[in-house]
């Protein structure tokens, strides 16, 4: 019997909104890979890469830090440019309702949850 961890829960998110699969490892063990974002700037930009490569316009990415930060990239429309782009909210007190609270306000299409599981060392949950 396969358990499955289901760290959407944890944050008040529903895995079935993910739109982006963890790479499975190569080594052909079966598991997912892990993505190697070392700076923070790293991680926006991997983040603004993939929401602005998504084609839904009300979609997000929430990034848990190995040292229990929290921050949401949100795609959103730039009128001065005439293109989406990449918004990060942090949390300033590493509550853990943020994510839930941002989709309730903005009602996301869609959204991923990543979660850094050894410095620099990130995984896409699904």
């Amino acid at each position: 019997m396969d358990i499955i961890v289901n760290n959407y829960s944890m944050y008040g998110l529903n895995r079935n909104r993910s739109f982006m699969k963890a790479p499975t490892c190569e080594c052909g063990c079966g598991q997912p890979a892990m993505t190697v974002l070392t700076t923070d700037d790293d991680v926006g930009d991997f983040c603004a890469t993939m929401l602005c490569e998504y084609e839904c316009p009300e979609s997000a990415i929430f990034a848990v830090f190995y040292d229990g930060r929290l921050r949401a990239y949100i795609k959103t429309w730039d009128e001065e440019s005439g293109e989406y782009v990449a918004i990060c909210i942090e949390s300033i007190d590493k509550d853990i309702h943020m994510f839930s609270k941002l989709d309730g306000e903005y009602r996301f299409c869609c959204y991923n949850l990543i979660i850094e599981q050894e410095p620099g060392l990130w995984m896409i949950q699904s």
